[in-house]
């Protein structure tokens, strides 16, 4: 039986003898491969003699019986060597595999993996730190400078060889910059070397590219600060800035002020030339009120057109009124050229000054919003400081504009009509609608007082609508009724520049089968010249349409003679501030009289308003013009009483 045993142990030996040859080879050490030759050589030799001398096979082997017994114990040691082998080979290899399966991860992890020595040197780069900074790890290694070259910051430079000293740090997301082959990153460092201490390295550090997280975040909290279209500060950084410069004014006992700039009449043009124009009329706004001010001051965009501006530590008030003229003078002479327009722009700016009008930011921004509303109602392109009695003005006004708005959609209003007399035949040839409230606190309220409020509490569209088609109403009864009246509309400047305005008034035409030639639309110089090119494009589309134009209170917008050549106009009209000033001013009647040649010259019927005496009549008989009106003639009157004045020729003038 040992024999046999014999025989398939020497074949066993001998078959794993071969197979390793064959395959195993490649996996074992120098030294475990002879063990492998050995213990299968010698296992197969031996089992194959006591095989042989058992069968008798060879006359020439003379073995001891002893042989098997040696055998019996020879062959466990010997496959127990083998087995060994075979063990810590495969225990070799899994560690093999799992050293490499970490060098893997380290070289092909998502962030950066930096190690060195007590000196300094770079024993660690892996894949991450090389697309990072475009060094090779061999390109770093032979490199002498290499620290000086990745950390141009000297400081910490000398913080990262301290810590190689040290025995490395134990910190997270420290930033500091990286200067790789082409361009500086930002990197947050983790370095655990002394929570996970390895041997060889003194000091290790991840890191993670932060570049464009900084930049992300950089840009959000500039956009939290910072108006998007113009750049300049909002008015969370404002609101912050004027908090600091509160505090610093007590504590100092120093002086600020806080400015709040407004463009007039920016949403016409918005309006008229389109959102874009109007965005980029706000930047240049921005950047030549920005070129005004002092490095120390704060420019701010709070919304649509409105911009503030924070001046801390200032002698006195007349500091910030130098600063405001400045201002309204850099925004007023030179137009704007954007995408082929030249706009003109002006501006209203109020001023509150601390701590003198109050400490408190809620209080100060309040001020400031009063003072520039009393700037506008002013007369706007001007500057008006705070004082505490705008508060009872500005309650005042604001019910003044609620009960308007009633007014407007309850139907309230009148308009009354002021005739209009031509001088050759004492004619009475048109008249003038003229608006009225008399409902307001039961006494009335003057136009001049409620239409500047409607203007800044934003009912002008709506009060102007209500005027444009009360007028047309009754001017088309006028005409059903065989009275040939020419009825004078103004028309405000907000009106004049409404894309629509040409289909409005057709529509109000078929509505009520008037002809256009008993409607003059009365438009004033100054709304004429805020777009002359706009405006006269309208004018002509009015002209075209078969109405009247006439210029209003000419003299006082300031047109050149080359645009007044080109305004569609039949008539021009004189402003009463000359015409009432006749009777004593020289300097008046020379400009009524070259006003009235002016308009004789461009072939242009000339009226004169506000003429309320016999000596003004006479005088401008003497100088031929056209027609007047005024109290001297008629007050304007409802449209009930215009015809019985008509029919009695109650007139001072015959």
């Amino acid at each position: 039986m040992i024999s046999f045993l014999d025989l398939a142990g020497a074949i066993a030996a001998a078959a794993a003898l071969i197979l390793f040859l064959y395959r195993g080879r490649h996996r074992l050490t120098v030294a475990e491969q002879w063990i492998v030759v050995l213990v299968c050589g010698i296992t197969a030799i031996v089992n194959a003699l006591g095989f042989w001398a058992w069968a008798g096979l060879s006359s020439r082997v003379d073995i001891d019986e002893d042989w098997g017994d040696y055998l019996q114990i020879l062959q466990p040691a010997l496959w127990g060597m083998f087995f060994y082998v075979v063990v810590q080979s495969a225990q070799r290899r899994e560690l093999q595999a799992s050293r490499q399966r970490m060098r893997d991860l380290v070289e092909n992890m998502p962030v950066m993996l930096n190690a060195y020595d007590r000196n300094g040197q770079i024993l660690a780069w892996n894949r991450a730190a090389q697309e990072v900074t475009g060094y090779t790890q061999a390109e770093i290694r032979q490199d002498a400078q290499a620290l000086e070259k990745l950390f141009p910051d000297a400081q910490s430079r000398e913080q990262l060889l301290m810590e190689c000293h040290q025995g490395g740090g134990d910190y997270q997301h420290r930033v500091s910059t990286l200067k790789g082959k082409q361009e500086s990153r930002q990197i947050a460092w983790f370095n655990i070397s002394k929570r996970f201490p390895i041997n060889g390295w003194a000091n290790w550090s991840i890191g993670l590219d932060m570049t464009e997280q900084l930049v992300a975040q950089k840009q959000l909290e500039h956009l939290a600060t910072h108006d998007e279209l113009t750049g300049l500060a909002n008015r969370a950084l404002l609101q912050d800035r004027l908090h600091h410069a509160l505090a610093a004014s007590q504590r100092k006992n120093t002086m600020g002020a806080l400015l709040m700039l407004d463009l007039d009449h920016y949403k016409m043009i918005n309006d008229t030339h389109g959102h874009p124009v109007g965005d980029q009329l706000l930047r240049e706004v921005g950047k030549r009120l920005f070129s005004c001010l002092k490095a120390t001051d704060t420019l701010a965009r709070i919304g649509g057109d409105e911009f503030m501006i924070l001046l801390d530590d200032i002698r006195n008030g007349e500091e910030a009124a130098l600063v405001a003229e400045r201002l309204l003078q850099s925004l007023s002479t030179t137009p704007f050229d954007l995408f082929g327009n030249k706009i003109h722009t002006r501006a209203s700016i109020g001023i509150t000054l601390f701590p003198d009008d109050d400490i408190r930011l809620d209080e100060l921004m309040k001020n400031v919003d009063l003072a520039l509303y009393s700037a506008k109602q002013a007369g706007r392109n001007n500057f008006h400081f705070y004082s505490r009695n705008l508060h009872g003005q500005f309650r005042w006004q604001h019910q003044v504009s609620e009960k308007l708005r009633t007014a407007i959609q309850g139907d309230q209003l009148q308009l009354h009509y002021q005739p209009q007399v031509m001088l050759a035949d004492r004619r009475v040839s048109g008249v003038e609608a003229l608006l009225r409230w008399p409902g307001f606190d039961k006494g009335g309220l003057s136009p001049a007082v409620f239409v500047p409020i409607a203007e800044n509490m934003g009912l002008m569209p709506a009060l102007g609508r209500w005027v444009v088609e009360n007028a047309f109403r009754q001017a088309a009864q006028w005409q059903a009724g065989k009275l040939p009246l020419v009825t004078g509309i103004n028309l405000s400047a907000i009106q004049l520049y409404q894309p629509n305005l040409g289909e409005f008034l057709q529509e109000l035409l078929a509505q009520w089968q008037l002809n256009p030639e008993f409607i003059d639309l009365e438009i004033t110089e100054s709304a004429v010249m805020r777009n002359a090119d706009m405006a006269i494009a309208t004018m002509r589309q009015l002209r075209d349409r078969g109405f009247h134009i006439s210029l209003d209170d000419f003299g006082t917008g300031y047109s050149s003679l080359s645009y007044l050549k080109r305004f569609p106009v039949s008539r021009i009209k004189i402003d009463q501030s000359f015409v009432q000033g006749m009777d004593t001013s020289a300097g008046d009647v020379a400009i009524v009289r070259n006003v009235i040649r002016l308009g004789h010259d461009l072939g242009l019927q000339v009226v004169a308003e506000g003429v309320e005496t016999q000596q003004q009549w006479q005088m401008l008989e003497n100088e031929a013009c056209d027609i007047v009106q005024g109290f001297y003639f008629s007050r304007p009157l409802a449209a009930s009483s215009l015809g019985e004045f008509l029919q009695l020729g109650d007139t001072p003038v015959h």
